[in-house]
C-alpha cells in the first residue's frame, strides 16, 4: 500500500513539475528588471553565477562577469540580502563536448530553470526583508566571522561543516575525500542533523524547561537551520524526518521509521519535483533506504566499530549503481576508511568545530588555546588522508552504465535485500557482485578499434582504444592559455580541461590506466592539462617530442611525472599491438624548435589508417611527403595540423595524403579564426570531407569487422 501511495505522490508531483516548466515570459527580448540569486549563489575570482528568481518571473541560471574589485567587494556585501536590478539577454547553455562531460542545459533543466541570463550590468540593489532573507544573512554573517577567526588551514573544513558552504575546499582536497570515499563527511547529513539536535535537546532540558516545549522549540529551529546550513536536499530530508519523529513522540503517535522516511520522500517530491534530480536527494534517501530495512541485522552486532563497517558496506553496496551512473567510479577503500573516519567527525571533529565557533564569539582567548591545540592535530589528520589517498587501486572504475544498465544494477539490489529480508546468508550478496564484475568485464568483450578526437575547445586531444581493452594511448589533453589577471579576477578553481574535459570522457569510457601519454609538443593547448590527467591515472609511459623537456611547460609537469616511462620517440621509432602497429614518422632530430619539431603518429590497422599530426606546418609536412609519399597514400583519417590555421594543410601535403575524412579539433568562436577560412576552401576544393570538433563535439571513430563508423556529440 505504502509504494502505491509513493508512486501516486511521485505522478502527481511529475505533473505539477511538467505545469510548472511551461512560463509565458519572453525570452527573445533584453531582459531588464530584478532577480533575487538563491543562497547557494558562487562568487570565484570574477565571476558571479548561480540560480535567480526573476521578479514575478521564472528561475533562470545568472551569470556575471564582474568589471572591478570594488564592484565585486559591493556585490558580496550585498547579494545574499538583496534583489538587485539588472539588465542582460537570454541565453541556450553550450552543447556539452562529450556524453560524459558536464550538461549545463541537463543541469539548468533539472533544476527548474528556463534559461541562461547572461548579465551585462548591475544597476542597483534593494535589501529584502524577508525571513529567508534575514537567515541568510545570518549565515553569511557566520561565514565572515569563520573567516575572520579561524585559522587558514581550518577555514573550509568549519564553514563546510558549520555552514554547509565548500567553496575554500581546493581540488585537491576534493580529490582526496573523493578517493577515500569521504566527500559526504564535509557536507551536512542526516548524522550531522542528529548530533545537533541532539545537542540542542540535551541544553535545553538542561536548562530545567518542560519536554513538551523543548519538542516545541525544535520543530521550528530545525528548519531554521536546514536554512542556515545551506538547504542542501540531504539537510532537508534529515531535518523532515528529524521534525516527523519529534510531531509523533508530541503527539503520542507510533510510527515506524519506514513510513516516515516514506512520508518525507513523497512529501519532499509534492513540494520540490525537481529535487528528484539531485545527485545528494538520491544519495541521501537510498542510503537511508538501505540503513532502515537493515536495522534488524545491525542490532544483532555487538561492537560499534563492527556496525560502523556494516552501515557503511550497507550504503556502499545500494548506492554503487547511482554512483557509478553519476560519477562513473567507486572508491573502494570508503568501505574502511568510512569505519574509522565516521565516528572521528561525527564524534570529534564536528562537535569541536561548533565549540570552537561559539569560543570564537564567547571568550577568543579561549579559542586561541582551542586552536593552538586542534590545529596540529588536524594537521596530523590531514597528512593522514593524504597518504592514504596516495594508495594505489583504491578506485573501481568500470565506466558508466547506460540508464538501462544502471536499472538493471539497482534491480540486483533490490533482489538482494528482498531475499536478505527473508533471512541473511553470505551467499547471496552475489546477487550484487555478479552483476557489478559482469558490467567491469564488458570493455574486454569489445572487438572494436576506437579513435576519438575529444573537443577540449581550442586545443588538441585524441584517444585511442584498442581491441578488447588490449591498449590505451591519449594524445595529448589539451589546455589553456593562461593570462595575467588583476588579484580579483584570479579564481579559487580555475577551469581546468584535464580535469573537467579529459578525464570525465576515460573514467566513463571505464579507463583508469593508460598505456601511453603522448605529448606531441609543448604548446598549452595541447599539453597544459596533462597534470591533472598524471593527478588522476596511472600512466605507465610518456612520449615527449625529443628536445622538448627543457621547456618551461614540460619543466613544469615533469614533478607529476615521477612513475611513468618517459622516452623521446623520433622518426622511426614504432611498436605493434595485436593487428595495430604504431609509427612516430617525425621529428627527424632532438633539437626542439616548436610546431615542426611536433610527434607525427601514424597508426595503422589493416587500411584502416590515421594520422596524427600535432601542430605540423607546411615545411614539416614537405618534409613529410618527400620521405613518405607512398606510406602516406589514402589516409582514412587525418588529424589535421595546427587546427587548420593557414600555416599548415598545403595542397601538395594534402594531395598527397588524400584522407577520406579529416578532422579539425578547434575551440567555437576562438581567437585565432581557427580553421582559417583559406584551409577550409582548400578541402572543399580538394573534395575532402571535414569534421569540426567545434561544430560536432566530440567525434568517435569505432573500427569493427573492417568497417567504420563515425558518431558525433552533436
Amino acid at each position: 500500500m505504502s509504494f502505491i501511495i509513493i508512486l501516486l505522490f511521485s505522478l502527481t508531483a511529475y505533473m505539477i513539475q511538467d505545469v510548472r516548466a511551461q512560463d509565458s515570459f519572453n525570452y527573445s527580448k533584453a531582459f531588464s528588471g530584478h532577480l533575487k540569486f538563491d543562497s547557494n549563489y558562487t562568487v570565484d575570482g570574477d565571476g558571479l553565477r548561480g540560480f535567480a528568481q526573476i521578479e514575478g518571473g521564472p528561475i533562470v541560471y545568472a551569470t556575471y562577469r564582474i568589471k572591478t574589485a570594488e564592484e565585486k567587494e559591493a556585490l558580496e556585501a550585498i547579494l545574499y540580502k538583496s534583489t538587485i536590478r539588472v539588465s542582460g539577454l537570454f541565453e541556450e547553455p553550450s552543447p556539452p563536448p562529450h556524453r560524459y562531460a558536464f550538461d549545463m542545459g541537463n543541469y539548468v533543466k533539472k533544476n527548474g530553470a528556463s534559461k541562461i541570463l547572461a548579465i551585462e550590468s548591475v544597476k542597483g540593489a534593494k535589501e529584502d526583508q524577508t525571513i529567508s532573507s534575514k537567515l541568510n544573512s545570518q549565515r553569511e554573517k557566520i561565514k565572515q566571522h569563520i573567516r575572520k577567526t579561524f585559522p587558514d588551514g581550518l577555514i573550509a573544513e568549519a564553514e563546510a561543516l558549520i555552514v554547509g558552504e565548500q567553496e575554500k575546499m581546493t581540488s585537491e582536497e576534493q580529490q582526496i575525500y573523493q578517493t577515500l570515499g569521504i566527500t559526504h563527511l564535509f557536507a551536512i547529513s542526516g548524522l550531522h542533523v542528529e548530533i545537533v539536535a541532539g545537542g540542542i535537546y540535551f541544553l535545553l532540558i538542561r536548562l530545567h524547561l518542560r519536554k513538551e516545549s523543548v519538542l516545541l522549540l525544535m520543530l521550528f529551529v530545525l528548519p531554521l537551520y536546514a536554512v542556515l546550513a545551506g538547504g542542501a536536499p540531504s539537510v532537508w530530508r534529515s531535518v523532515a524526518m528529524a521534525s516527523a519523529i519529534l510531531l509523533c513522540r508530541l503527539l503520542g503517535v507510533k510510527m515506524p521509521i519506514a513510513e516516515i522516511l516514506l512520508i518525507s520522500f513523497t512529501v519532499s517530491l509534492f513540494w520540490n519535483p525537481y529535487g528528484f534530480y539531485n545527485i545528494g536527494f538520491q544519495l541521501s534517501y537510498g542510503a537511508t533506504f538501505a540503513i532502515i530495512y537493515s536495522l534488524s541485522f545491525l542490532a544483532k552486532q555487538t561492537s560499534v566499530l563492527k556496525t560502523g563497517f556494516f552501515i557503511t558496506c550497507i550504503s556502499q553496496l545500494t548506492l554503487y549503481p547511482l554512483l557509478l551512473f553519476h560519477f562513473y567510479e567507486l572508491s573502494l577503500s570508503a568501505f574502511v576508511v568510512n569505519s574509522l573516519f565516521v565516528p572521528l567527525y561525527t564524534l570529534v571533529i564536528l562537535p569541536l568545530n561548533f565549540f570552537l565557533l561559539v569560543a570564537t564569539f564567547v571568550f577568543q582567548p579561549l579559542a586561541e588555546g582551542a586552536f593552538a591545540v586542534y590545529e596540529p592535530l588536524r594537521e596530523i589528520v590531514g597528512n593522514a588522508m593524504k597518504w592514504l589517498a596516495a594508495l594505489p587501486c583504491q578506485m573501481w572504475n568500470p565506466g558508466k552504465p547506460s540508464l538501462g544498465g544502471a536499472a538493471l544494477l539497482m534491480v540486483s539490489v533490490l533482489v538482494f535485500y528482498s531475499m536478505a529480508e527473508r533471512g541473511f546468508k553470505w551467499r547471496q550478496l552475489l546477487i550484487v557482485l555478479v552483476p557489478a564484475v559482469g558490467f567491469s568485464l564488458l570493455p574486454y568483450a569489445d572487438s572494436g578499434l576506437k579513435v576519438t578526437f575529444l573537443d577540449v575547445g581550442q586545443g588538441d586531444s585524441a584517444l585511442i582504444e584498442l581491441p578488447h581493452r588490449k591498449g590505451v594511448y591519449l594524445i595529448d589533453s589539451g589546455g589553456l592559455l593562461r593570462f595575467e589577471q588583476k588579484e580579483f579576477q584570479q579564481r579559487s578553481r580555475p577551469y581546468e580541461i584535464g580535469r573537467q574535459v579529459v578525464a570525465p570522457y576515460l573514467k566513463g569510457r571505464g579507463i583508469s590506466e593508460i598505456d601511453a601519454f603522448v605529448l606531441s609538443h609543448a604548446d598549452a593547448d595541447h599539453a597544459e592539462g596533462a597534470e591533472e590527467i598524471f593527478q588522476l591515472f596511472s600512466i605507465q609511459e610518456l612520449h615527449l617530442s625529443p628536445g622538448s623537456a627543457d621547456t618551461a611547460l614540460m619543466k613544469e609537469l615533469l614533478p607529476y611525472t615521477t612513475e611513468a616511462d618517459i622516452r623521446f620517440p623520433g622518426r622511426g621509432s614504432a611498436w605493434q599491438l595485436g593487428s595495430v602497429k604504431f609509427t612516430y614518422i617525425a621529428p627527424s632530430d632532438a633539437t626542439y624548435e616548436g610546431n615542426n619539431d611536433s610527434l607525427v603518429l601514424l597508426m595503422e590497422n589493416g587500411t584502416f589508417r590515421v594520422l596524427f599530426t600535432g601542430d605540423l606546418e607546411a615545411d614539416g609536412e614537405q618534409e613529410l611527403v618527400e620521405r613518405y609519399s607512398a606510406a602516406l597514400k589514402d589516409i582514412t583519417v587525418l588529424k589535421v595540423g595546427h587546427h587548420g590555421s593557414k600555416t599548415s594543410s598545403s595542397e601538395t601535403f594534402l594531395s598527397a595524403v588524400s584522407p577520406a575524412l579529416s578532422v579539425f579539433s578547434a575551440g567555437r568562436g576562438n581567437r585565432y579564426g581557427h580553421p582559417s577560412q583559406e584551409v577550409v576552401e582548400r578541402f572543399e576544393q580538394l573534395q575532402l570531407g571535414t569534421l569540426n570538433t567545434a561544430e560536432s563535439g566530440t567525434i568517435e571513430i569505432t573500427v569493427k569487422n573492417g568497417k567504420a563508423s563515425v558518431q558525433t556529440m552533436r
